[in-house]
């Protein structure tokens, strides 16, 4: 399923005809599962295609409410989050930040306005370490979910964010280190645009360029050369949002 939202994304940014068009919204209709992974590429999905969304507003909420409570139970206050949620959280369960994440996009996708998504922005701010966001530590990735569900300006997460930005272009996953990845630069430009930065550098432009292969796609670094419909999201996202 994230592999035909990225490709749809792909096509429709490059202006390039979806094929079977009618096939694919059967397809992603008849596919959906009442799941955050499977009902957030579908809505995505469909979303860009222009067409009309599903209701799974009940679905989304309950889990939400689910989600929270989970981690709820596994700490007593946010004093315990250290060694609370952070150890037991990331053994037991996926990546709550994920879910939390997809399901209030969702939500905002059907045009819900819930108390759930503004307890959603408290949630999240829990994760809060360092300036970024992390269940265990702070990463690029988790702060990308944080910020998106936030939706504001937040200085100690831009700063986060820039540290992590490598000299020659790109973003890295700590401050420092090489090589950078293709995913991190993604989520590091798309946090900073939900932010309110307009992010623009051309060495990083450069550095998302040197990534196309001969076949058209993108690897993940500059040491791994095999393209991916993942690679090639981060990549054109990363691009058009600086464009």
């Amino acid at each position: 399923m994230p592999e035909t939202y990225y490709a749809v994304f792909i096509l429709k940014i490059l202006g390039e005809k979806v094929e079977d068009r009618d096939k694919l919204v059967n397809y992603l209709k008849s596919s959906l599962k009442m799941n955050p992974h499977s009902v957030y590429f579908v809505l995505k999905t469909l979303d860009i295609l222009g067409e009309e969304l599903p209701d799974v507003s009940d679905f989304a909420l309950e889990r939400l409410r689910k989600a929270m409570g989970r981690v709820a139970k596994v700490t007593k206050d946010v004093h315990e989050l250290e060694s609370g949620i952070t150890a037991t959280y990331s053994f037991d369960m996926p990546n709550v930040l994920r879910e939390v994440y997809s399901l209030v996009t969702v939500l905002r996708l059907l045009d819900v306005e819930c108390e759930e998504v503004e307890r959603a922005k408290k949630f999240v701010e829990m994760f809060r370490k360092d300036g970024g966001f992390g269940v265990k530590d702070p990463t690029l990735e988790d702060t990308y979910y944080a910020v998106n569900v936030l939706r504001k300006r937040d200085k100690g997460a831009i700063d986060f964010v820039m540290e992590r930005e490598w000299k020659d272009g790109g973003f890295s996953k700590v401050p420092g280190s090489y090589p950078p990845y293709i995913e991190d630069t993604f989520f590091a430009v798309e946090s900073l645009h939900v932010m309110g930065i307009r992010y623009k550098n051309y060495r990083t432009i450069k550095y998302l360029s040197s990534l196309q292969n001969a076949d058209g796609g993108f690897r993940r670094s500059v040491f791994l050369g095999t393209s991916s419909l993942e690679f090639s999201y981060y990549a054109v996202a990363s691009l058009t949002r600086m464009r």
